[in-house]
């Protein structure tokens, strides 16, 4: 592997940890990924656990 495709590898790489880095925040902060109304959605115990 050559060091250009190399170095477009770890900039892909990283922007895809970054993805992964937000989703994980915006769940844990209790945000769900799909942004419409969750009244009617059957996965909706998913995006919103019931707090204890």
């Amino acid at each position: 592997m050559n060091l250009p495709t190399f170095l477009v590898l770890l900039a892909v790489l990283a922007v895809l940890g970054a993805i992964a880095a937000s989703g994980l925040r915006a769940r844990k902060k209790g945000r769900g990924g799909c942004g419409c109304g969750c009244a009617n959605c059957p996965g909706a115990h998913l995006c919103h656990p019931q707090k204890r």
